[in-house]
């Protein structure tokens, strides 16, 4: 419980940094894509903090092309 309250703690941290700098330059895309990765970024640490399995891209990937594989060196490779 304490690693999900220390990853959401440097979250904000980080969004308390960030956030003043931004807003002084006027970036408000930047901001808003600032935000949205944040939040990816900070609900994937709380997943690993509290011992969720999270899928690796590595294996949609895999499962992806797969069959293409299949098709080319034939088999089940």
């Amino acid at each position: 419980m304490w690693k999900m309250l220390l990853v959401l703690l440097v979250a904000a941290a980080i969004v308390a940094i960030e956030w003043r700098s931004l807003m002084e330059r006027k970036q408000k895309r930047e901001l808003w894509t600032f935000f949205l990765l944040c939040l990816v970024g900070t609900s994937l640490g709380v997943a690993k903090a509290l011992q969720l399995n999270i899928p690796n891209p590595l294996d949609w990937i895999t499962a992806l092309y797969k069959p293409l594989s299949n098709l080319i060196y034939g088999g089940s490779a």
